[in-house]
C-alpha cells in the first residue's frame, strides 16, 4: 500500500531545512573569511566538524519525526535514529562544544596547543560514548528493547530501555559539559568566550530538559505530530544557536567595520598580554607590533602589511590614528574606533 504523505510534515521539514540552510550559509561565510584573524581564532576546522554533525542530526530527525516522507525498515531505523541522530548527531554536537573548551584550557592554562597526543587521546575518549550507544542500538533486540520499525502507521520507534540508555548517556555528556564550562570561568580570555559558552550550554540544556519533560506528559508526548514538530525544530535550533553564538561577532565584522575591529582585536591582545595564547589558537603569528606605536612605520598582521606613513587609504590612515592612541592609559573601546573612522571620513569629504 502506498504511504500517504502528511503535508504538515512537509511544512515542518521545510522549517528545518531553512534552519540547516542558515547554518550552511554561516559556515560558507566563515570559510570565505577564514583568513580574518579574529575569526580564525575561533578554530575553523572545529566549526566545519560541528556543521557536519548538525547535518547528520537533521537527516536523522527526518526519519524519526517525519515518517510519512521517507521509506524505512529496521536497518534504516538503526542507521538514522541511533547513529545519525544520536551518536553522530546530538552526542557529537555536545562533544564538539566540550572539545572547544578543552582547547581553550590547553591554550590558556597549559600554554600548549592541542596537537598530537593532546589532540587524539581526548578525541578517542569522547568517541567511546557515541560508539557505545550506536553499537548497543545495533545489537539490541527489536522486541521491546531496542529500535523497531512498525507497519501501521509506518515509523521508527525506540523502546523504553534503549530510550533510557540514550537519555542516560546524554546526561553524562551534559554533566561533563557543565563541569568543563565551570572550569572555564577561571581561565583568563579576552573576547567573552566564557559568556559564549554559557549561552550555548544554557540554551541546549533548557531545550533538552523541555523535550524530556514533554515526552512524559500525557496527551503531549503521545500527541504524535505536535510533539514531533517541537522536538524536530528545537533540535535544529540547538545546532544553529550554538554555531551563531560562536562566530557571529567576528563574522559580522568581516563585512562591517572589518579594519576597525581588527585593530581593536589586536590592541586588546596587547593590553591583556595574551598575544601568545591567541597565536596558538590561530595556529600562526598573528601580529608583530613594536612597543613604540608612534615610531612604528609598518604593522604586519597575519600575511598583510600596512604602511602607516605612505598609504593614503582612509582605513589605513585610521589605523595609524588608532595605534597612536594605544599609548593611552585607558584602552580605547570599539565605539571609539567607530567614532575615529567616522571623523576621518568626514574630514576627507570636507
Amino acid at each position: 500500500m502506498t504511504q500517504l504523505v502528511d503535508n504538515r510534515e512537509v511544512a515542518v521539514m521545510g522549517v528545518n531545512t531553512v534552519l540547516i540552510s542558515l547554518s550552511l550559509a554561516t559556515v560558507v561565510l566563515v570559510h570565505l573569511n577564514r583568513t580574518y584573524i579574529p575569526l580564525k581564532c575561533k578554530n575553523i576546522p572545529l566549526i566545519y566538524t560541528l556543521f557536519c554533525t548538525m547535518f547528520l542530526w537533521y537527516i536523522g530527525d527526518i526519519f524519526t519525526y517525519q515518517p510519512t516522507l521517507v521509506k524505512a525498515s529496521r536497518p534504516i531505523c538503526i542507521l538514522t535514529m541511533s547513529w545519525m541522530r544520536i551518536s553522530l548527531g546530538i552526542y557529537s554536537v555536545v562533544s564538539c562544544h566540550i572539545f572547544r573548551i578543552y582547547q581553550y584550557y590547553c591554550i590558556f592554562k597549559l600554554r600548549i596547543r592541542a596537537t598530537g597526543w593532546y589532540l587524539w587521546i581526548p578525541i578517542a575518549i569522547w568517541s567511546l560514548l557515541p560508539l557505545s550507544y550506536g553499537i548497543m542500538a545495533s545489537t539490541m533486540s527489536a522486541n521491546g528493547i531496542g529500535n523497531a520499525f512498525i507497519e501501521g502507521p509506518p515509523m521508527c520507534i525506540s523502546h523504553k530501555p534503549l530510550y533510557f540508555v540514550a537519555v542516560g548517556f546524554l546526561i553524562l555528556l551534559l554533566i561533563c559539559w557543565i563541569y568543563a564550562t565551570l572550569m572555564m570561568s577561571r581561565v583568563n580570555v579576552c573576547f567573552n568566550e566564557y559568556r559564549e559558552l554559557l549561552v550555548v550550554i544554557i540554551c541546549t540544556i533548557s531545550i533538552v530538559i523541555l523535550q524530556v519533560v514533554l515526552r512524559w506528559i500525557p496527551n503531549v508526548g503521545n500527541s504524535g505530530f505536535g510533539y514531533n514538530t517541537f522536538a524536530s525544530i528545537s533540535d535544529m535550533l540547538i545546532g544553529l544557536v550554538g554555531l551563531l553564538v560562536i562566530v557571529f561577532k567576528p563574522l559580522f565584522h568581516c563585512y562591517f567595520g572589518r579594519r576597525e575591529y581588527l585593530s581593536y582585536f589586536l590592541h586588546t591582545l596587547k593590553q591583556n598580554h595574551l598575544q601568545t595564547q591567541y597565536e596558538m589558537a590561530n595556529g600562526e603569528e598573528i601580529c608583530c607590533i613594536n612597543s613604540n606605536y608612534t615610531d612604528e612605520k609598518n604593522i604586519s598582521c597575519g600575511e598583510s602589511r600596512y604602511d602607516l606613513e605612505s598609504s593614503t587609504d582612509s582605513t589605513t590612515s585610521m589605523t595609524s590614528v588608532l595605534f597612536y592612541h594605544h599609548r593611552s592609559v585607558i584602552p580605547p573601546t570599539h565605539q571609539y574606533y567607530s567614532e575615529q573612522i567616522t571623523s576621518i571620513h568626514s574630514r576627507q569629504l570636507v
